[in-house]
């Protein structure tokens, strides 16, 4: 069993940079079943935080487009040890891994400064329905862990530090993905609250973008990613074999 604490952030149409405002506290709870000396099955709960923001860049500001969105996500992954680890007394006693398999997440952005604006339930690219706010995931990890002081016939502790990436399969984790809907359609068939913050920088007083025009890039899908440390503790005992 154990558990690990880091950042996180992401990558999508709201990431001008790497902006250290952007890193969110996050932490996750994981089991681990090893099978052999090199292959793990490992389960996990994590939270995560996300966010972005024309804000403060030069080409982009006048958008005023801003999220944030915590995300909880459920996984199931196998384990790859580059070198036998964990079960045996002749093996080492670090090791470099990678990890992948699937999970599922959920998430709902809201505005960045106002977290009462649920940008997914105003359907602020003119959609006939909100998106789900459950969407799969393939976690991606690689990491480096170590025993302290192991011994035969006891249990040990292992310490690690990984990064983890996840794919997405949706374009909306920041709620931007398309292109600009109509606004004055928006604001007859939505209200007014969809259409402005669709076109947010009618919020500054500036007037709303002409319909088609890019909002975001829809070629490519949304990123979420951790990067910190983890402490397991492995009950059965080493084996001499």
């Amino acid at each position: 069993m154990g558990l690990g604490a880091g950042v996180s952030n992401y990558h999508g149409d709201l990431e001008h940079g790497t902006f250290l405002k952007h890193f969110h506290p996050s932490g996750m709870l994981f089991s681990r079943y090893n099978l052999s000396s090199y292959f793990s099955w490992r389960n996990q709960l994590s939270y995560l935080k996300t966010s972005g923001s024309d804000a403060g860049v030069k080409a982009y500001s006048s958008r005023n487009l801003s999220f944030q969105s915590e995300i909880w996500e459920l996984s199931s992954t196998f384990e790859f040890n580059f070198q036998a680890f964990g079960t045996n007394v002749n093996d080492e006693t670090w090791t470099p891994y990678f990890y992948s398999g699937l999970g599922f997440f959920v998430f709902d952005p809201t505005r960045l400064e106002n977290t009462d604006i649920n940008l997914r339930k105003l359907r602020t690219e003119g959609q006939n329905k909100s998106y789900s706010r459950l969407q799969p995931s393939i976690p991606i990890g690689f990491g480096v862990k170590t025993m302290l002081n192991p011994k035969r016939n006891r249990g040990v502790w292992i310490l690690g530090v990984e990064g983890c990436w996840r794919k997405t399969f949706t374009d909306y984790l920041d709620d931007v993905g398309g292109l600009y809907p109509d606004y004055k359609t928006m604001v007859d068939k939505q209200g007014l609250a969809s259409a402005q913050y669709s076109h947010a920088q009618t919020l500054n007083g500036q007037p709303f973008t002409p319909a088609g025009t890019m909002r975001g890039d829809k070629h490519f899908n949304d990123w979420f990613y951790f990067i910190g440390f983890t402490a397991s503790y492995r009950f059965t005992p080493l084996i001499c074999r």
